[in-house]
C-alpha cells in the first residue's frame, strides 16, 4: 500500500494511523514526506460488504463523476491495483460537536440537508456512471437496490436471517410507483458521514452505498439515522421544508416512511453480514447490538407501511435465580476499573467497552435466559401450528414457509419475539422504546 500511495502521490510515506474502526472499512490518516496529508479508505476483507458489488472501485467511480459538480466531495486520487485502497484527498472538518453549541450543532445539521439537495439537483443522466443501475420506472428506484441488497445477503450470511427475507418480500410489493427525480443518492446519510467547521459542512463522505434513485431513499435516511436514531437533530419539518424549496420537489412522506424501513433493511443485511463473516478486525459489539434493536424497529416500520396493527408487546420474561452474578460483577469492574484507565488507545477503549455490554447481556441471560427461550419457542410453536421448536429451526422453516404463511401472522411474531429478544441487552432499551418520527399521520 506504501508504495503504491508514493507513486500516485509523489512522495514517500511517513505514516499511516488508523483514525477509525469503521462499520465497513477502516480509515487511515497518511502523512507524506513533503507534509501533505491524505485519507486511505481500506478494505480489510473482513468487513460487512467485503467481496460483495459495493467496492472501492465502485465507490471511486463515484467520486470521479461528481468532481466538479458542485456538491461537496472529496477529490479522488484513485483505486490501488488490488482493489483495495481508496485514496482521497484529506478534506478540512471534524465529525464531532465538542467544540460546538446545540443551536450551532442544529445549524450544521440545517446545512447537511441543503448539501443533500445540492446533491439531488445534480443532473444524474448527464454523470458517467458505468456499473451503477439505470431505474427506468417508478418502482425499479427501491426495486435495484432490494435486489442489490438481497445479493449482498446471499453472498456474505450462511444462517436465514427470516425477518430480513420477510422484509424483501413486503418491500416488494410496496415499491412506491411514482418518483419525482432519478437522483444520486448518498446511501448512506446521517450524523457521521460528514465533516463540518462548526458553522457548515465542509465535505460529504462514504459514498460506498451511493446509487442511482428517488430522493425519498436519501431523506428516508436522514429520518431514520438521524432523527430517530442520533436524535437531537433540528426542526425535521424546517428541513423538509428547505430541501423541499431548493430542489422544486415535494416530501413524499410515504415514500420517505417506504423508505425509512429499507434503510433498516439494509442495516440488517450489513449486521447480519458481519455476525455471520466479520473477523477481529472490525468492533462487532455494534453489530450485535442492532441485531435486537432492529428486531423491533424493523416489524415497527414494515407495521406502518403496510397498516397492520401489532399484537400487544408481550409481557415481560420473568427473572430466574442469577448463576453467574458474582463472576460478571467481578469481570465488570475488572474492566471498568482497571482496563479501560490503563487502556491507552482509542481502539482499546472501544473494544474494553464493547466488553461491558456484552458482560450486561450475559447477565441478562444468566437471570433471564431460562423464560426468555420459552417465549421464543411458543411464539414459534403458534405461528407454524406445531409442538414448540429450536430457534433455529424456526427461523429455517419460516424462511422456507414465507409464501405461505399469513403476512400479519409472520409480522406480529417478529415483533413478539424481537420484543422478547431485546429484554437480554439493557444498553437497547431505550432505543427500541421511544416512538418513531412522524410521518404517515402528517400525511
Amino acid at each position: 500500500m506504501h508504495q503504491w500511495i508514493a507513486t500516485v502521490m509523489g512522495a514517500g510515506v511517513v505514516s499511516a494511523s488508523r483514525v477509525s474502526s469503521g462499520a465497513s472499512r477502516a480509515t487511515l490518516i497518511v502523512d507524506l514526506a513533503d507534509g501533505r496529508q491524505v485519507v486511505a479508505r481500506v478494505d480489510t476483507g473482513d468487513g460487512p460488504m467485503a467481496g460483495t458489488e459495493l467496492s472501492l472501485a465502485r465507490e471511486a467511480v463515484m467520486y470521479r463523476a461528481l468532481a466538479g459538480s458542485g456538491v461537496k466531495i472529496p477529490l479522488s486520487h484513485g483505486v490501488s491495483p488490488d482493489g483495495t485502497v481508496l485514496l482521497l484527498e484529506r478534506a478540512s472538518g471534524v465529525h464531532d460537536y465538542a467544540e460546538v453549541t446545540r443551536a450551532a450543532k442544529h445549524g450544521v445539521y440545517d446545512d447537511y440537508v441543503s448539501r443533500l439537495a445540492e446533491l439531488h439537483n445534480v443532473d444524474s443522466a448527464a454523470l458517467d456512471l458505468p456499473g451503477f443501475v439505470r431505474p427506468t420506472t417508478g418502482p425499479e428506484h427501491a426495486v435495484a437496490e432490494l435486489d442489490l441488497w438481497e445479493r449482498n445477503l446471499n453472498a456474505r450470511t450462511s444462517r436465514p436471517w427470516p425477518l430480513a427475507r420477510f422484509a424483501f418480500k413486503v418491500l416488494r410489493q410496496l415499491a412506491p410507483a411514482h418518483v419525482q427525480r432519478t437522483v444520486v443518492c448518498h446511501g448512506d446519510v446521517g450524523p457521521g458521514n460528514f465533516l463540518h467547521d462548526g458553522r457548515r459542512v465542509t465535505a460529504l463522505l462514504d459514498w460506498e452505498f451511493s446509487h442511482l434513485g428517488d430522493p425519498m431513499d436519501d431523506l428516508g435516511w436522514w429520518v431514520f439515522r438521524g432523527h430517530d436514531i442520533n436524535g437531537d437533530c433540528g426542526d425535521l419539518e424546517a428541513q423538509f421544508a428547505a430541501w423541499s424549496a431548493a430542489t422544486g420537489l415535494g416530501v413524499d412522506r410515504s415514500a420517505v416512511a417506504y423508505y425509512r424501513v429499507m434503510v433498516m433493511l439494509r442495516w440488517l443485511v450489513s449486521v447480519a453480514a458481519v455476525v455471520d463473516n466479520g473477523g477481529t478486525g472490525m468492533d462487532r459489539s455494534v453489530h450485535h447490538l442492532l441485531i435486537p434493536t432492529l428486531g423491533v424497529l424493523l416489524p415497527r416500520g414494515l407495521a406502518e407501511i403496510t397498516r397492520h396493527r401489532l399484537a400487544p408487546v408481550p409481557d415481560p420474561p420473568v427473572a430466574d435465580e442469577p448463576l453467574a452474578e458474582l463472576v460478571v460483577d467481578t469481570a465488570t469492574a475488572d474492566i471498568s476499573q482497571v482496563l479501560v484507565p490503563a487502556a491507552s488507545d482509542p481502539e482499546s477503549k472501544r473494544r474494553l467497552g464493547a466488553q461491558l455490554a456484552y458482560l450486561s447481556h450475559l447477565a441478562s441471560v444468566d437471570r433471564l435466559g431460562a423464560s426468555v427461550r420459552a417465549g421464543l419457542h411458543d411464539a414459534a410453536g403458534a405461528l407454524l401450528g406445531t409442538a414448540p421448536v429450536s430457534r433455529a429451526e424456526a427461523d429455517r422453516v419460516i424462511t422456507e414457509g414465507l409464501d405461505r404463511l399469513d403476512p400479519g401472522a409472520v409480522l406480529d411474531y417478529f415483533w413478539t419475539t424481537g420484543w422478547t429478544t431485546a429484554a437480554l441487552w439493557p444498553p437497547i432499551a431505550g432505543r427500541v422504546t421511544a416512538p418513531f418520527t412522524e410521518l404517515m399521520s402528517a400525511a
